[in-house]
């Protein structure tokens, strides 16, 4: 198996050149270190290991370092890749196998070995590139990974799962890294990455990505100073909202807030269509996000997950959707793992949950 790998990889490698060249030995570099990791564990102790992303991540690098070496790689050239661009695709990272039928709800999920090395694989490219895999305690009861899967029935989340999504970052609400929430200094940052494992896909349905950059170029001068004004509410997402209750006693809604910032020398994005309002008697700020969305529509890169691939979304440079799924729930329906990425490194002790080291407030 692994001598087939290799040789297909070689194959692939053949024909690309400059940043593709770069991803695919990325991707081999991670696959080869998950690889070698599963054979020497049995299953449930690679399950047990996942619960422990961050110590995982490290167990993964000196191998992971050894192959990019090989081809004159550091992990410095992975960041500078990931850094520069929306997002990332990386291919045949790891094989989907004895995989369970698609499941019905977020969370959890099954245990089965194409589900672990997808996990593995997840939390090695994070490593990779110098993140920590994390979940937020407020979103899907704080799991690290989660389905994100065609629901049965009516209702909210059943109905949103079939359709398409327009181009948005994830935990909107949450401030961007190297910021602080104007009342709760304990609030987390939103991620870095948005990092989804392809299992499933039979329909190739799209995953949109919106990079930023892109978006910026359509736009006027005094539109994107609109952006950067504080003048924006900005309401939590859906899938939030119930944890953020139980949690904080409301849901998270920043007053007066700016869409758009500038941070080393990029511009970074927080968006999401359903979650930004603003006072009525605020023209330029209306105009200014029906501007946006507009260009955002005319910026939309798109590519499929298919089973085995890891996709790397920029959650500060990039804005990500999808188009319609549809569908019947369960059987071989799509199936993609969703988890995140952030540099830790700023983080305050209560930031996170003491009890699971992964997981962050709120």
């Amino acid at each position: 198996m692994v001598a087939c790998t290799v040789r297909a990889y070689q194959l692939y490698i053949t024909e690309l050149v400059g940043t593709q060249l770069i991803n695919a030995h990325f991707s081999y570099a991670v696959r080869s270190a998950v690889a070698q990791w599963r054979q020497e564990i049995t299953l449930l102790e690679a399950v047990q290991q996942l619960s422990q992303p961050t110590a995982l991540g490290l167990r993964l690098l000196p191998a992971i370092d050894e192959v990019l070496a090989e081809r004159n790689l550091t992990r410095a050239d992975l960041v500078e890749r990931v850094w520069g661009a929306a997002f990332i695709q990386l291919k045949d990272a790891f094989d989907p196998v004895e995989l369970p039928e698609t499941p019905t709800v977020f969370f959890p999920v099954p245990m089965a070995e194409g589900t672990v090395m997808a996990r593995a694989t997840a939390v090695g490219c994070l490593a990779a590139i110098g993140l920590q895999a994390v979940s937020y305690g407020s979103e899907e009861n704080g799991e690290l990974f989660v389905n994100l899967v065609v629901m049965p029935g009516e209702g909210l989340f059943a109905e949103k799962s079939r359709k398409g999504m327009k181009g948005h970052t994830d935990a909107v609400s949450f401030p961007v890294r190297g910021q602080t929430d104007p009342e709760n200094p304990r609030i987390s940052p939103s991620p870095d990455f948005v990092c989804l494992s392809g299992l499933r896909n039979p329909d190739d349905v799209h995953t949109t990505v919106m990079p930023l950059t892109s978006v910026l170029d359509k736009l006027d001068p005094g539109i994107i100073a609109e952006l950067k004004t504080p003048q924006y509410h900005v309401r939590s997402q859906k899938t939030f909202r119930i944890g953020m209750g139980e949690i904080l006693g409301d849901e998270l809604v920043l007053e007066d807030a700016s869409l758009l910032f500038d941070v080393s020398g990029q511009h970074w994005i927080r968006y999401s269509h359903n979650c930004i309002l603003m006072d009525d008697e605020a023209v330029a700020a209306k105009e200014a996000l029906v501007a946006f969305e507009a260009a955002c529509v005319a910026s939309i890169s798109g590519t499929v997950i298919s089973p085995g691939d890891i996709l790397l979304v920029n959650n500060r440079i990039g804005l990500h959707g999808r188009s319609n799924v549809g569908g019947e729930p369960g059987g071989n329906s799509r199936w993609l793992l969703r988890t995140y990425g952030l540099e830790t490194g700023g983080l305050a002790v209560n930031q996170r949950y003491q009890d699971v080291s992964y997981r962050l407030y709120p």
